[in-house]
């Protein structure tokens, strides 16, 4: 009973002890799902992705509570997308490489910060063995510095407040601009698919001043897909003039690997592929403003690179703005050329921030969840640093959470 409590109490779930299974999000079931296979008497537990639905602070308390397993002797095994939770929460990394729906591979293992870039890397030194024709390296924004660069601010939305229930956002004024990509940090329940929802009209505040009326491109956090024909119908009947686009089908269509899905049914699409198309749809839809709600949710590891570096590419050579709600942080931090943090008590009063500077933003919302990034020397990828490390401890020290050099 004690080990109960205990782990309800590290999973948050103490709140929702006594509901009906099936009156819970999906976050909430995926707690008590890890929270279920936490309390089990066994010799080696399994987690397959037990980051996903959770935001980033419920990610780490994820990660810490299936490494309390450990106190007990017991052997584990989990699968992992997020890269920082992975890095997090293992001790040693085998990496999968081979043909989807055709074959895989397990390497042996290896030390975590190795085993994670060799598989960033596509490369096996052991075995001298490449599975990827090109690395996986992260850039952090140019507007990463304190300094901002100075912009030409070409929108702006005034203070706004909306209320749902019990549940109150206010939203400080912020400007944005062409070729830019605005992340939201914050946790689950803080108001950021409002904030959406508001900038694309289909929610109206109920004080202060009306969202800017912009031409508004949208990808739903909930994909539901309704056509009954193939892919290609979609894409045609939605993007007609984008996806026969020859840049656009080189920028977007081919690394997203939508092509190869042209003539499946949309019906019959997995999580991921239902994903990928979704991003096509909503870059493909001319817009000044395109508002993406948690892009890389059903993807892998790679696929969330890839879809990360199409995002990013986009805006910039199309000269619009993007506003994504990211709980990945290393997809949330390759995007980010400023950030607006959520602060406040979750499904109750929150508040969303002005936009500011990467590491300001970082900063703050790192210092809210206790913990500190480095990054890697090899690739640039962000680390979480092990609660209280010598380096956890001095960047804490010196207030830097967010550390832009290793």
């Amino acid at each position: 009973m004690k080990n109960q409590i205990r782990v309800c109490e590290m999973l948050d779930l103490m709140g929702v002890r006594n509901r009906n299974i099936e009156d819970l999000s999906g976050g909430e079931l995926q707690r008590f799902a890890i929270a279920m296979v936490c309390i089990q008497k066994a010799d080696i537990f399994m987690f397959d992705e037990p980051s996903s639905y959770l935001d980033v602070k419920q990610r780490l308390k994820a990660a810490l509570a299936v490494r309390s397993l450990l106190e007990q002797n017991k052997y584990i095994i989990v699968v992992e997308h997020d890269l920082s939770v992975l890095d997090y929460l293992s001790d040693y990394i085998c990496c999968l490489y081979g043909v989807p729906g055709a074959y895989g591979v397990v390497t042996m293992p290896f030390s975590v910060r190795e085993g994670i870039n060799i598989f960033l890397d596509g490369f096996v030194p052991t075995e001298n063995l490449r599975f990827r024709e090109t690395s996986l390296v992260f850039k952090v924004s140019e507007t990463a510095a304190e300094e901002e660069i100075k912009r030409m601010c070409r929108y702006d939305y005034g203070h706004m407040v909306k209320n749902l229930g019990e549940f109150e956002l206010t939203i400080s004024p912020g400007e944005f601009t062409d070729s830019e990509i605005i992340v939201m940090l914050g946790e689950n329940g803080t108001g950021k698919t409002t904030f959406i929802r508001m900038l694309a009209g289909r929610l109206q505040p109920d004080a202060g001043a009306k969202p800017p009326m912009l031409n508004i491109s949208y990808k739903p956090q909930k994909i539901s897909p309704k056509s009954r024909g193939s892919v290609r119908q979609l894409l045609h009947e939605k993007i007609r003039d984008a996806y026969i686009h020859p840049q656009f089908v080189t920028d977007v269509v081919k690394p997203l690997q939508v092509d190869s899905l042209f003539d499946q049914e949309v019906q019959n699409l997995s999580g991921g592929e239902l994903q990928r198309v979704a991003l096509t749809l909503c870059l493909g839809k001319p817009a000044d403003v395109y508002l993406i709600d948690e892009p890389s949710a059903y993807l892998d590891s790679e696929q969330r690179l890839h879809a990360a570096k199409v995002i990013k590419r986009f805006i910039l050579h199309a000269k619009k703005t993007a506003f994504i709600v990211e709980h990945d942080f290393i997809m949330a931090t390759y995007l980010a050329d400023r950030v607006i943090v959520f602060e406040g008590i979750p499904s109750q009063k929150t508040m969303a921030n002005t936009p500011q500077s990467l590491l300001n933003g970082m900063n703050r919302f790192l210092e809210s969840l206790e913990i500190t990034f480095r990054r890697d020397p090899n690739n640039l990828r962000p680390r979480i640093n092990k609660m209280s490390s010598v380096k956890d401890t001095e960047q804490k020290r010196s207030g830097n959470f967010f550390f832009l050099e290793d």
